[in-house]
């Protein structure tokens, strides 16, 4: 099964079919069966002496003397040699004795039959309802009397396996399986090429007696990138696959429980200076261009008695009560840049420049655009990015107005131009544009004002921008991408369950966030690697490469993962890091 081989076997469906006359079958038997059958009978009943039968037959006198000899045996001890009685009826039971010794014990319990298969189910003994019904049966039980369900639950049902607790792993020699946690393995060698474990250690996060910082990091990172943790209070999902231990270093990975605790003892700086060693890991400077879509996300509560504020939800088209969190992308790379789901509604406007404060410290220079939606933040922020020693670029949506848009209707037809678009997929590829000037509420100057219409919406938009060099086509298909932020939320959503802290259990949504992350751009960065893959998301790529078992083997300190067939996998293991042995 682990193999890579394949063997094949294939059947000729050509069959000759030869007719034979019903009277020459008798005369001439063609099976060495009936050919023996047919000469013993000339010899016993047709009176033919040994020498013709042999003659009759071709076959010589000795060997016919053992025929009759064997045959007279045969009929001596009862054995019909050619005509065996043919058993009908049902097969004899082969249930193994201990087991019928087990169904009886546990019937002189007052176990019900569906009682006794439950507990033989768990104890891996595979028995039928009806084989246990005609065992007790033969062994003269008579049936149970009808009993309550309260009565029923009386019963005492086999304990649950305890997951066990979670210690660094010894390594030694050893063999185990996983049907789920195999795809963690494959990142490894790429976390140790991008010196992940370098950047956990350098942030400070905090460790515990029995699990040191980077263990319990990487417990979280496992979950993200096998998509487990859609609710973490469902810890039977991992909590014994060695699979999902070995990549954070331990025997099994934590309960959720530690998991929650653990979480809440981060702090933002710690995810900070995480996400500023993110910056620099995932900086891929020959594609980078400087620009990121920065958008907010609402992330739901539903606790009667909850104490955070209430943000708008563009999905559910309502205020909900929730955690508003940031997340930016750079659109060249599709790499996520930054998160914070520490944001208060008297801190939201400012969001923007403390992103671009994170980024000047991390990255030594300021963005060079941010494209964002209309309400991200105020026109006084817009002014101090253009204002700014290093004159950041913006680009967004102006807030529509009734007076606005009646303005814009009074435009004199020669003011406005019909530009194309190069999206082939896109249904209205042409659309009018109008290029002018504006003035914004404390806003010093002018800002550029692109006025959008014929493009599948029934109002006009407002695009504004401080950059009055980018020609007309470059600045709609800029704010165009700004919309794969918003498909990137959607993907964390989906796949890495960005927490939705509905209950009990819960990590703290920032370092979430945080991780979710580091899991995206892990996977960013084999998805680009990953030849004829390059464009597919987050959830293709995990059920065509990394969703599978494996068996891994541990000898002499070396870790051996043998993975199970799967049509995709070979091109995984013509990456780079693959081919590596560390």
């Amino acid at each position: 099964m682990y193999n890579n081989i394949f063997y094949l076997t294939y059947y000729s469906s050509n069959y000759s079919i030869r007719f034979m006359d019903t009277k020459a079958y008798f005369i001439n038997p063609a099976s060495p069966t009936q050919r023996r059958y047919e000469a013993l009978r000339a010899f016993y009943a047709d009176d033919l002496s040994a020498a013709e039968v042999a003659e009759k037959f071709t076959i010589s006198l000795s060997y016919f003397k053992k025929l009759r000899f064997e045959f007279a045996k045969d009929l001596k001890e009862g054995t019909n040699t050619f005509f065996p009685n043919k058993k009908t009826g049902p097969k004899e039971r082969s249930t193994n004795s201990e087991i019928i010794q087990n169904i009886i014990a546990l019937r002189k319990r007052n176990l019900s039959i569906t009682d006794i298969k439950v507990i033989l189910d768990a104890e891996g003994t595979i028995v039928s309802l009806d084989t246990i019904d005609k065992i007790l049966k033969a062994e003269g039980f008579a049936p149970l009397p009808k009993r309550t369900n309260a009565q029923r639950l009386v019963v005492k049902m086999p304990e649950k396996l305890k997951a066990p607790k979670s210690i660094t792993l010894e390594i030694r020699d050893e063999e185990f399986t996983t049907e789920t946690g195999a795809g963690s393995l494959i990142f490894l060698p790429l976390i140790e090429e991008l010196q992940i474990v370098k950047a956990i250690e350098a942030s400070g996060f905090p460790a515990t007696k029995e699990i040191n910082a980077v263990q319990s990091v990487l417990s979280f990172l496992a979950l993200k990138l096998m998509g487990v943790g859609k609710r973490w209070s469902h810890d039977t999902l991992w909590n014994m696959d060695r699979a999902l231990g070995l990549f954070a270093g331990l025997n099994v990975l934590p309960k959720s429980t530690t998991l929650s605790t653990y979480s809440y003892g981060v702090t933002r700086e710690m995810n900070k200076k995480l996400l500023v060693a993110m910056s620099r890991i995932f900086n891929d400077e020959k594609i980078e261009e400087g620009e990121f879509n920065l958008d907010f996300k609402a992330i739901p509560h539903w606790g009667d008695e909850s104490i955070l504020e209430k943000n708008w939800a563009g999905s559910r088209s309502k205020a909900i009560k929730s955690i508003m969190a940031l997340i930016v992308e750079d659109p060249a790379t599709r790499n996520l840049s930054y998160t914070n789901a520490d944001i208060k509604h008297r801190d939201q406007n400012e969001a923007l420049l403390e992103f671009v404060d994170f980024w000047k410290e991390g990255r030594g220079a300021a963005p060079k655009m941010l494209i964002f939606d209309s309400k991200f933040t105020t026109y006084r922020n817009l002014n101090e990015l253009d204002k700014s020693e290093e004159k950041i670029k913006f680009l967004t949506l102006r807030r529509r107005s009734k007076a606005l848009v009646e303005k814009a209707k009074q435009l004199p037809e020669t003011e406005w131009k019909v530009i194309k678009l190069d999206k082939p997929k896109r249904r209205h590829q042409s659309i009018r544009v109008h290029d002018g000037k504006t003035t914004l509420k404390d806003y010093e100057g002018d800002v550029r004002q692109i006025i959008l219409t014929d493009h599948g919406r029934l109002q006009p938009t407002f695009l504004i921008t401080n950059d009055f060099n980018l020609d007309l086509t470059s600045v709609i298909e800029k704010y165009a991408r700004r919309w794969l932020v918003e498909q990137e939320i959607a993907e964390q959503i989906s796949f890495f369950h960005l927490n939705n802290p509905s209950s009990s259990i819960v990590v703290k949504v920032d370092f979430d966030l945080t991780l979710s992350l580091l899991a995206h751009n892990l996977y960013g960065v084999l998805t680009r690697r990953l030849r004829g893959f390059e464009s597919c998301n987050v959830d293709t790529i995990y059920r065509r490469f990394l969703q599978n078992g494996a068996r891994v083997n541990i000898q002499n300190r070396q870790i051996t993962v043998s993975m199970k067939k799967k049509t995709h996998l070979p091109l995984l293991f013509e990456l780079p890091w693959m081919k590596k042995i560390t």
